[in-house]
């Protein structure tokens, strides 16, 4: 960072004062709101339950009006259809219920009575009744929603029982409630005056209010509204009421009535405190930091010219003679003009010690054959060691860029190369890989190289540092090891063909005893003056096809024992599996081993050697054949199911109904030479392992609980099935 960038004492002390006092000021802020978070859901989750009490009470009130209703329904003059007589008593339960009216409804709507005008008035008839027609369907009692009084004209809702003869219901009884009577409900819960309080229809009408309820009875509200309650049964959610106040609305609704209560609370109660203690907290920051800001400037104006007074004397670090020291203001100040005299001699003794060590690196570098290279990506520059020069062949005074290496690189890994460099630049720390290059002479030679990544301030790859080690005779090695490995993996198929020598011998004569059958059958018909063409074309058909089925056991007996490699390709396990049971077909009729297989339907790609894995079965089925030696021949069987195992594994088991494996020899079956038969060699299952350990799979053993030892062949899935 240069001077001009840099921050001066004064402003990084104000920065610290300003630091240390607003984390404070904010977890302040934090603790407040979480407070006031924490009142305000208390404050909710009490409005909840007083809702619930509103809407109880609402409800224990239908209950009543209902009960009531009931009684008077048993009346014997209106048993009697005396509605004279009937009328007085209906008139006497107006004010008890503190009712509107008491309403007798006909089953077609018709008005047969009502208090509110004198016995024999005509009356007018309702233009439409829901209530009716829920009670003639249920013969339950119910509550409407609310509704303008044909007579009153006003908004009104009633509570209706059933009047049954007979089993019928020949009318219904109703009260007809306005709704300063549900209002005292509300008032009864000693509300605040600012809170607005509500009783809502099903249709979402107001049937009540706890302020100006003639204004807004009947109202409707808005479909926003409505669309909040019909949620759960307990809701709540922001809105503006009729009268123009934002509030918080709680509601809650009766799971009979299907009526709701909403508690409104302003939204400026809810906030308010919470706003002014915030009000306070930012004055009162506001006033710290002024006082702090004029304290670190004071402050650090003295420590600034302490440190101005101190330039001079670090210039002079590492010069011979003395530093000039001036007259400093603080204690630390002078302990800092102490050290420096101190640097000055460090430093000489530092310069000294890394001279050293960079002749030290380069003789262990020289003793170890490495070659030491560091590439500054900004500069595009390379500097490289004498070693490295000697182990790729460049002179010691040639220019070498990227491009000179890449080109000594082999040209089949100069592709993978360039794939790890540009992987590094993207991202990666660090990388290791082993290539081929081709010196000016033409020798081959293998290169293992380490590098690690440097990263600018800025994100972006600056230096690559790394070592390159000559590994040829390493890789040599292995190579040869590989060989071997080879041979040891074909000598085994070569054994497993003698084994099998019986059931080959067995496979072959069966097509060509039918093709010698059917060649003296052709030459017994045409030893006949008319030769049957028909027939000799079926015999020729006969011995084509068992030609070929000849054919197809010799050229799967050549590929299993071709010393060749083959390409690893796309294949599926499932025909892979049929083509070794036909193989071993007649060898496990000869050991009375039944096969039991489950493959699926579905395709199993993988991707491998198909021979190699033949190889692995055949040595697994071979084993069980000889694990069920002593088991009686009706209980020598083979259960061989394939499987997906997950998204990306395909799973091949081998079990037998054998003795099992001893849990003592369980864990070394796989070692090479490690065998339990008297002429065995020891070398299958550690080859089995080899392959699929190549191919990137799992092979491993177990007992089964029910008897006998099973063999689980895991392979990687490959991405689609083969053509």
């Amino acid at each position: 960072m240069s001077q001009k960038q840099a921050p001066s004492v004064r402003a990084s002390i104000a920065a610290l004062v300003i630091a240390s006092i607003l984390p404070v000021a904010s977890v302040a802020a934090a603790l407040i709101v979480n407070f006031y978070a924490k009142e305000r859901a208390q404050l909710i989750a009490s409005s909840v339950q007083q809702a619930r009490n509103i809407i109880t009470a609402v409800d224990r009130d239908f209950d009543g009006v209902q009960l009531a209703l009931q009684a008077l329904a048993t009346s014997r003059a209106l048993r009697e259809n005396d509605l004279g007589n009937f009328y007085p008593r209906a008139a006497d339960m107006v004010d008890k219920l503190h009712a509107d009216s008491i309403v007798l409804l006909d089953t077609d709507g018709t008005m047969l009575l009502s208090t509110r005008r004198p016995w024999g008035a005509p009356l007018p008839r309702l233009p439409k009744a829901p209530l009716l027609a829920r009670i003639l369907a249920s013969g339950a009692p119910g509550v409407s929603d609310v509704f303008t009084g044909p007579i009153t004209r006003q908004p009104v809702f009633s509570v209706a029982v059933p009047v049954k003869r007979d089993g019928a219901v020949a009318m219904t009884l109703n009260a007809a409630i306005t709704p300063r009577h549900l209002q005292r409900l509300i008032s009864e819960q000693q509300l605040p005056a600012s809170w607005r309080a509500s009783v809502i229809d099903t249709q979402g009408q107001i049937a009540t209010r706890s302020h100006e309820v003639e204004k807004y009875a009947g109202r409707r509200l808005t479909a926003e509204q409505r669309r909040q309650l019909e949620g759960p049964a307990d809701a709540s959610f922001e809105t503006t009421t009729f009268d123009g106040i934002d509030v918080f609305v709680i509601s809650s609704r009766s799971p009979r009535t299907g009526w709701s209560a909403l508690l409104g609370i302003p939204r400026q109660e809810l906030t308010a405190g919470l706003r002014a203690t915030l009000a306070w907290l930012v004055a009162a920051t506001v006033a710290a930091l002024a006082i702090g800001l004029g304290l670190a400037w004071l402050i650090g104006g003295r420590i600034a010219s302490s440190i101005h007074a101190l330039i001079p004397a670090a210039r002079a670090v590492g010069e011979a003679g003395g530093l000039p020291m001036p007259p400093l203001h603080f204690r630390e100040a002078d302990e800092l003009g102490a050290a420096l005299h101190q640097a000055a001699s460090d430093m000489r003794r530092a310069r000294a010690l890394t001279r050293e060590s960079e002749q030290r690196l380069a003789l262990a570098a020289e003793a170890a054959q490495l070659g030491i290279w560091i590439r500054d990506l900004r500069r595009q520059e390379i500097w490289i060691s004498e070693q490295w020069r000697r182990l790729f062949g460049f002179a010691d005074a040639q220019r070498v860029t990227l491009a000179d290496l890449l080109a000594r690189v082999h040209p089949d890994d100069r592709g993978a190369v360039r794939r790890t460099l540009d992987k590094a630049m993207r991202g990666a720390p660090r990388y290791e890989m082993e290539y081929r290059i081709v010196l000016p002479d033409g020798e081959l030679r293998w290169i293992g190289s380490h590098g690690s990544v440097e990263r600018a301030p800025d994100g972006g790859p600056a230096l690559v540092r790394g070592v390159s080690l000559n590994i040829t005779k390493r890789k040599l090695a292995e190579l040869e090891v590989q060989q071997h490995q080879k041979e040891v993996t074909h000598l085994a198929r070569v054994a497993m063909l003698g084994e099998l020598s019986g059931a080959l011998a067995h496979e072959l004569n069966q097509p060509l005893t039918a093709i010698l059958s059917n060649a003296q059958a052709a030459r017994r018909y045409l030893a006949r003056p008319a030769p049957p063409l028909d027939e000799l074309g079926e015999i020729v058909d006969d011995i084509i096809a068992e030609d070929q089925r000849a054919g197809d056991i010799i050229q799967r007996l050549r590929r299993l024992f071709s010393k060749h490699e083959v390409p690893r390709q796309a294949l599926d396990l499932r025909p892979l599996v049929g083509d070794v049971l036909r193989l071993l077909r007649n060898d496990l009729i000869n050991h009375a081993v039944t096969v039991e297989a489950s493959l699926g339907e579905a395709a199993l790609p993988v991707r491998g050697d198909p021979v190699q894995l033949q190889q692995v079965l055949i040595n697994l089925l071979m084993n069980a054949c000889d694990a069920m030696a002593a088991t009686p021949p009706g209980e020598r069987r083979i259960t061989l199911r394939a499987q997906a195992a997950g998204a990306d594994t395909v799973r091949l088991s081998v079990a037998d109904r054998g003795g099992g494996i001893p849990d003592e020899t369980l864990a070394r079956i796989f070692d090479p030479f490690y065998t339990t038969k008297q002429r065995g060699m020891g070398l299958g299952l550690s080859i089995c392992r080899n392959i699929l350990t190549a191919h990137e799979g799992l092979l491993w053993a177990e007992n089964q609980a029910g008897g006998g030892a099973c063999f689980h062949l895991c392979l990687p899935r490959a991405a689609a099935a083969p053509a």
